[in-house]
């Protein structure tokens, strides 16, 4: 597929259905992040810092990926350089940055819990903007969805978002009966991972393919090792406070 094909496609859809999609996402998942976040055991001015350095890691980890994925998704990056561009460096991101600042700062509370609501619902609606703008298509095949081009395509789109929306309901579970602690959002990485690498069998390759397997799948690859890594490591070795510990109730410090 050429950049003029992959144009025509998106001219079929809504950018502003995809607009208003990614704002509601931000809105959304960003309001469950900071509310969830309340709970952290830390001072309260650090927990704005470290919302700050997540937002920060996700900005950059959802663009540099796009400046050497290849194909028709490097062309596009570097003619429209601003935005995100992918999900899956963006949680990277953001997750390598919190871990980074709170190594670096000694801070030893365990604050990934309050991601993953967030986290997912933010996925789960901005793939619904894919749909709309018709960006993110899948494959030609003998049955899907025509985006305008005359050609049936996989509706990878709404696939996927069914797949997001089914594990926010998990999440949201299991937040509710705070079952998993300290690995819910891990849990996002594994299954979120598992999914795109194998939605992406289905969707349209415009990136590079190295050894037989695009570029976003080696990426989901990496989020769902990363999840199931982390996994094995807070089940086995919990977590256990070390240092002083905020107590926001009382606001002690013990």
């Amino acid at each position: 597929m050429t950049s003029q094909q992959s144009n025509a496609i998106l001219l079929t859809g809504s950018r502003l259905g995809y607009q208003v999609c990614v704002f509601v996402a931000a809105l959304l998942g960003g309001w469950l992040i900071r509310r969830d976040s309340s709970a952290w055991s830390v001072l309260p001015g650090q927990r704005w810092i470290i919302l700050l350095v997540a937002f920060c890691g996700a900005m950059i980890g959802c663009a540099i990926p796009a400046y050497c994925a290849g194909g028709i998704v490097e062309e596009m990056a570097w003619a429209a350089p601003l935005g995100p561009k992918t999900v899956l460096g963006g949680i990277l991101g953001a997750f390598l940055f919190v871990a980074v600042f709170k190594r670096l700062s000694r801070n030893h509370a365990d604050t990934s819990d309050a991601f993953a609501r967030g986290s997912i619902a933010m996925m789960a609606v901005g793939r619904i903007g894919c749909v709309f703008q018709h960006c993110c298509y899948g494959k030609p095949a003998s049955w899907g969805i025509d985006l305008g081009d005359g050609i049936l395509r996989v509706p990878v789109q709404y696939m996927e978002a069914a797949g997001l929306c089914a594990i926010f309901g998990l999440i949201v579970h299991l937040h509710r009966r705070n079952l998993c602690p300290g690995r819910r959002l891990f849990i996002v990485f594994t299954l979120y991972g598992a999914l795109r690498f194998g939605m992406e069998f289905g969707r349209e390759q415009i990136a590079a393919v190295f050894l037989g397997v695009g570029f976003y799948q080696w990426l989901a690859l990496i989020v769902m090792l990363t999840g199931i890594l982390q996994l094995l490591k807070r089940t086995f070795y919990p977590y256990q406070p070390q240092g002083l510990t905020y107590d926001r109730i009382s606001t002690r410090l013990y």
